[in-house]
């Protein structure tokens, strides 16, 4: 067999097996697109822009500019629902607060909902209210799946000298999550009491 229908032979078998690689299918080969034109997805609230618009022509790219996404997420306002199965049976919270430098000056406060208190020798006031015991976060709101104390917790309004440091939930099963953060003081939820029963 000569060198030119070795040659011939061969390129008919790759043609083959190119054939059956792609299959019958009569559908088209997915689309392609270039790096460029592909888009970095953006995180809910995200305030980021995409990689695209960072890099352009920069070869000097600023990490933190690219993933803002990560660092920068703006806050999602959601209403606050106390339903009908939980409004008036709650009378009060009890809130320990904590001084991290000196637990000697940590107290209890015993606070009626939608009442304040101040920290003795700060300028810390401490607004509390609306308790939910068993608090449930969805897509638009704040509110409790029923009255049962299943996961209670209580929304604080923290501010000092009139500015509003933290406003959030403290609970009393998890302490931790989603905490006030300062360097004096935490605060987490001990009790909670009901309304008085006729």
């Amino acid at each position: 067999m000569k060198v030119q229908n070795i040659a011939q032979v061969f390129f008919l078998i790759y043609v083959g097996v190119l054939i059956g690689c792609s299959g019958s299918s009569d559908t088209p080969p997915p689309q392609t697109k270039r790096i460029s034109e592909v888009t970095v997805p953006q995180f809910e609230g995200s305030r980021s822009k995409p990689i695209q618009e960072v890099i352009g022509q920069n070869t000097k790219v600023n990490r933190d500019e690219v993933h803002l996404e990560i660092k920068e997420r703006v806050k999602i306002d959601r209403g606050i629902i106390v339903p009908k199965e939980v409004e008036g049976k709650w009378k009060a919270v009890k809130i320990m607060v904590r001084n991290k430098i000196d637990e000697s000056r940590s107290s209890m406060k015993t606070t009626v909902l939608g009442s304040s208190f101040e920290i003795e020798g700060s300028a810390i006031k401490v607004t509390v209210g609306p308790f939910m015991p068993n608090f449930v976060m969805t897509q638009k709101n704040y509110t409790s799946n029923g009255n049962e104390l299943n996961n209670p917790a209580v929304q604080l309004v923290v501010e000092e000298k009139g500015k509003t440091l933290y406003e959030g939930w403290a609970f009393a099963k998890y302490p931790t999550m989603y905490a006030f953060e300062h360097e004096e003081f935490a605060f987490q939820l001990m009790d909670y009491i009901p309304a008085d029963v006729s």
